[in-house]
């Protein structure tokens, strides 16, 4: 464990130091708080100022109880000090190494730099952000009380989790972050002795994360039923939980529910089956807006013969009603040279314009199959034509069955 901490040019006296039920006496916060987390090792970011004034003092006061080291940083605010700096951090903290802060002798905005400089390592190089403390000084009784500021640190990683939700629509991370509250609130004890327990959290973080997974793999029937299942956890009871244990949840959880609902269908048995067909292309509407295309045109594909299997009234999950639509439409593809013959099947009577789904059924089987073989074939396609296609894949959907007025089914549509 390595401890982070800074010192200034201040005269620090001897003071009682306590955490929780310990205590510890000495001028110096920095050896009151490696003593308290068991730091195997100090860095101490300073200045050649300060360093005159207690280097050598503290250095004593530490003996070999700790391995310390001063890294002097400079003392400008500048943006050419903000990288040095930076600088300083990267290679003071090696890689999967487990950190803490003291930031009782903080100055200036230098501690708001390491700290950011520290939380990107944690992403980068697998450095473990273990706490941050601060030593709060009462001078009538000459006592500090230590103080974890550790839950403000969490902050980046529910800017990081939310920043993921916005762009790709995944919240994973969001609700692992809501499942970690609530087992370390158990884990601490804090059941025991607090009138308010988390109870709702886990089952809250979990039903969002199973949404997540069934959107990045496809699961359409599963995404319906889960969507569906999280209005169950949903109200003032979790928005309580949330405002006590997950503040920054707080600005996001209107925003998933809203989102998510779109795909929320109970019973899809017994639902519209047109209801069904409408729930994917708003999924193939999603995976356009978040710029999942391999997605969008993979689940495109599979809508095509799933709009045409249920407005034959057949079973879209029956293997066999499905190997008949896609047998009718490979019959009239773009690959079969006397496809013309085949325009006049069964499939076609839902259709207004039948060369346009041959060109549509064609062009999907091309750019899916050019995906799922990961271009090991002649076929060629540039990424940027793949991202163009995708782009147009919704409108080019919704024009061959205008029956089903789909461009009036909105992305953000919970019904």
């Amino acid at each position: 464990m390595i401890l982070l901490s800074f010192i200034g040019t201040g005269d620090y006296k001897l003071t009682s130091y306590t955490w929780q039920n310990q205590q510890y006496e000495t001028e110096y916060v920095i050896e009151a708080i490696a003593h308290f987390f068991n730091a195997q090792e100090i860095k101490v970011f300073t200045t050649k100022e300060a360093i005159k004034i207690h280097g050598n003092h503290l250095r004593d006061k530490i003996d070999n109880k700790f391995d310390l080291s001063y890294i002097d940083i400079p003392s400008g605010t500048d943006e050419d000090d903000i990288w040095k700096l930076f600088d300083k951090v990267v290679e003071s903290v090696p890689e999967n190494s487990e950190i803490i802060f003291d930031i009782t002798h903080a100055f200036r905005s230098i501690p708001v730099i390491v700290l950011l400089a520290s939380a990107f390592l944690e992403k980068a190089r697998n450095v473990k952000i273990k706490g941050v403390y601060y030593g709060q000084y009462d001078p009538k009784n000459n006592r500090a009380s230590i103080f974890d500021l550790t839950p403000a640190i969490k902050l980046l990683d529910w800017l990081t989790a939310t920043d993921t939700f916005i762009n790709t629509g995944s919240s994973q991370k969001l609700g692992q972050l809501l499942a970690d509250i609530q087992n370390d609130f158990f884990k601490s004890g804090r059941a025991k002795t607090e009138k308010i327990i988390p109870k709702k959290l886990i089952s809250f973080g979990s039903t969002i994360a199973s949404i997540s997974e069934n959107i990045e793999f496809i699961r359409p029937v599963e995404l319906l039923e889960s969507a569906y299942k999280l209005e169950k956890y949903s109200g003032e009871e979790i928005r309580e939980e949330v405002g006590i244990f997950a503040k920054p949840f707080e600005l996001i959880i209107d925003k998933i529910e809203q989102d998510y609902a779109q795909f929320a269908l109970e019973n899809q048995d017994k639902a519209d089956p047109k209801l069904i067909i409408k729930k994917h292309y708003l999924l193939i509407k999603w995976y356009v807006e978040k710029g999942l295309g391999t997605q969008a045109i993979l689940l495109a594909r599979e809508w095509l013969v799933t709009t045409l299997a249920i407005l034959e009234n057949d079973n879209y999950l029956d293997k066999e009603a499905r190997k008949n639509i896609e047998n009718q439409l490979n019959a009239m593809s773009g690959n079969n040279p006397e496809r013309i013959k085949f325009y006049e099947q069964e499939i076609t009577k839902h259709i207004e314009d039948v060369k346009q789904l041959d060109d549509t059924w064609s062009q999907l089987g091309r750019n899916r199959n050019n995906i799922a073989h990961c271009q090991m074939n002649s076929e060629q396609f540039s990424s940027k034509v793949l991202q163009r296609y995708t782009q147009e894949l919704p409108q080019i959907l919704a024009d061959l069955f205008p029956q089903l007025n789909l461009t009036s089914v909105w992305f953000k549509n919970t019904r």
